[in-house]
């Protein structure tokens, strides 16, 4: 398994901006099951914009996850379904993360990837890592607003098929910690402490 950093701000629940709560915690191999049922209720258009390319097989891909993540933050109803998913690989380059997203279609716009993106990164500069790092399609607006707009990261390269984003987590930190204010209550402690 790959998953193995350890977040003092999981498990949790995250308030959306309709008012509903999602259940928010670290997954692990026991959550196989969930991704593959997440990922598979995804729209081509989402899974185009998350992968980059369609799926037609989601084990393999889901394999992959739970054994290359360093960490893998879920959302939904715990051991019933996942709505979201957010992971963190590492990149090769020191203290540098790579950021993996996805929100289910029919929660898509309601905040929920900002708690996660924004969860990540905490948990990453817990864990000592100094920047996230983010690849998407440049029809992605919703993730360029995430890292560029709210949480303070900046684009470093573009090109016609991808934009390379670049969050340092450290000088953010408070802008991270912004992004959860009244979204998201850690089951145990406080968040930053």
């Amino acid at each position: 398994m790959g998953t193995g950093l350890v977040c003092s701000a999981l498990p949790g629940r995250a308030r959306l901006k309709t008012g509903e709560e999602r259940e928010v915690w670290a997954g692990s191999g026991r959550d196989r099951d969930l991704l593959l049922d997440l990922f598979r209720r995804l729209s081509l258009d989402t899974v185009l914009l998350r992968f980059l390319r369609p799926v037609k097989y989601w084990e393999p891909i889901v394999d992959e996850i739970l054994s290359n993540a360093k960490l893998i933050v879920l959302a939904g109803t715990i051991g019933l379904e996942a709505v979201a998913s957010a992971e963190a690989y590492d990149t090769g380059i020191r203290g540098v993360a790579e950021l993996g997203i996805v929100v289910r279609d029919d929660i898509q716009g309601r905040g929920l990837g900002t708690v996660l993106t924004a969860l990540v990164g905490l948990c990453l500069l817990e864990n000592g890592y100094k920047a996230l790092e983010a690849y998407f399609d440049p029809f992605n607006i919703p993730m360029r607003r995430i890292i560029v707009e709210k949480l303070g990261g900046r684009i470093v390269g573009q090109g016609r098929d991808m934009v390379f984003t670049r969050l340092d987590l450290e000088p953010n930190r408070d802008r991270l910690l912004r992004a959860l204010e009244g979204r998201y209550t850690p089951s145990r402690g406080a968040l930053g402490a």
